[in-house]
Parts: structure tokens; C-alpha cells; sequence
């Protein structure tokens, strides 16, 4: 009987003790609830979402998809253009990191050049990176891929500001050995821009990209005018077949408030 109370106390202890380690253990060296754990707590929605997390909408927001790229050269100068498609509607950032690689005919990577963007929700345009030299190797492969997309801040089109701006005078013309694209750029709202961005493609009688480059006007006051011109090179033979008329047609303004 004496050894059943003695074995009772001793479990009675255990379990008292065990309480005391459990609450020592909540209170001070169990790690508290996060957005970031992989659990559904807090008052969480669905997992590391909703509720005081991000929403869940802007978690699950698919990446931004990127097509082939092309490569435009002239003597030791390379530009490289591609597709670029945010598939989400509802949102968009205002910077992301990309990279531009080019590599030789044997694979062999010759340069990377990193730089930035931004797009709108839903938004279909064109990345232009242009004027990289290259003086190592001749480049004829060029891939231009996004940097950490895990990181990238998405905003709700509800955030965003979509600017009121319009395309002035756009104007095409040969001049000695390039292209020269230029015209006005006029802000209609009252508030500035931080950012535009015109880009334009060199094209050939059939259709056909034969170039591109763009320019960056920088920032844009409420109601202001501002000119701009575009230059790509080109070869003689390129010159005699350029189509002025299409030229002018693919010029595209990028603004950002």
C-alpha cells in the first residue's frame, strides 16, 4: 500500500513538474506564431495568410513570365529585347530586379548586366536593355531573367495610380547611319511623374525587328512637355528598307508616379 501512495506522489510530481516545464517552455523558448512558420494559427485565413498576415490574394500572385529573347548588335554594341507578361490583374510592382546574360556560340557567358523595372497589373510590354558593350567575344545568344522573384512587393491595382499622359508628335527619320525616333511626351494629370521611359524598334518593310533602344526622360512635373529622341544604329543595307510609318507606330511610353 505504502509503495502504491509513494509511486501516486511520484506521478502526481511528474505530471506537476511537466506543467511547470510546459509553461516555461510557452512562455520563454517556444517560438511565437509568424506569418512565415507554414502553420495555420494566428487568426491566419489560410496558411502564413490572411487576416494580420499579407492577404492571401497578393500571396498566391503568380510570376511575372518573361518570352525569348532577341539580340540587335552593331559593331561592338548589343541590345537585347523580350516579352515580359504579369498574369495577375489585380496586381503589380513597382520595381523588380532582372538580368540580362549574353553568351557566346559555345555557351560560354561573356557578360551580365542587372537593372530594374516596373509593371503594371495585367500588364503586356517589352524589357529593352540596350547599348551593353562587349569587347570579349562576340555575343549571339542573349537570356534576360528575373532576380529573386520571391522577394518582389506586389501592390493591389487599388494602390496603384495609373497615369494620365499622351504621345506628342512621334516622328521617324534615316539620318547618316541611324534611326532617329523623337516627339513629346505631355503629362495630363496634377501630379509628377518619377519615371518615364520611351522605347522604340527598328523595323524592316516586311515587318521584321531589325532594332530597338529607348530613352529615359526621368521625372515629369504635373502638365509638363517633354521632348525626346531615340537613336539606333544602322547598316547602309538596313537603311534602304526600313519602314518609317511602322517605326512610329511601335513607340512605347512607360510612366510611373
Amino acid at each position: 500500500m505504502r509503495l502504491v501512495k509513494q509511486l501516486l506522489y511520484g506521478l502526481g510530481f511528474l505530471f506537476i513538474f511537466s506543467l511547470i516545464i510546459l509553461g516555461i517552455y510557452t512562455a520563454t523558448l517556444k517560438p511565437a506564431p509568424t506569418c512565415f512558420d507554414n502553420k495555420l494559427n494566428q487568426d491566419e485565413v489560410e496558411v502564413d495568410c490572411g487576416g494580420s498576415c499579407v492577404s492571401c490574394a497578393e500571396k498566391n500572385v503568380n510570376q511575372l513570365i518573361i518570352g525569348p529573347a532577341i539580340l540587335f548588335s552593331h559593331e561592338r554594341t548589343f541590345t537585347a529585347v523580350a516579352p515580359i507578361t504579369n498574369p495577375n490583374k489585380d496586381f503589380g510592382t513597382e520595381s523588380f530586379g532582372y538580368v540580362v546574360d549574353f553568351y557566346d556560340e559555345t555557351g560560354t557567358l561573356l557578360k551580365s548586366v542587372e537593372s530594374k523595372d516596373f509593371i503594371y497589373p495585367g500588364e503586356n510590354k517589352n524589357i529593352i536593355d540596350a547599348g551593353t558593350k562587349i569587347t570579349n567575344g562576340v555575343p549571339n545568344r542573349v537570356e534576360i531573367k528575373i532576380i529573386r522573384p520571391e522577394n518582389i512587393v506586389w501592390k493591389h491595382k487599388d494602390d496603384f495610380f495609373f497615369p494620365s499622359y499622351s504621345l506628342k508628335e512621334s516622328l521617324a527619320e534615316v539620318e547618316k547611319d541611324q534611326l532617329v525616333i523623337s516627339g513629346f511626351v505631355l503629362n495630363e494629370d496634377n501630379f509628377a511623374f518619377s519615371k518615364v521611359v520611351v522605347g522604340a524598334f527598328a523595323i524592316d518593310n516586311i515587318g521584321i525587328k531589325v532594332g530597338a533602344s529607348e530613352t529615359n526622360l526621368g521625372s515629369l512635373n504635373q502638365f509638363e512637355n517633354k521632348s525626346f529622341r531615340i537613336f539606333i544604329p544602322l547598316t547602309k543595307s538596313l537603311q534602304e528598307i526600313i519602314d518609317l510609318e511602322l517605326v512610329k507606330n511601335s513607340v512605347s511610353v512607360d510612366v510611373l508616379k
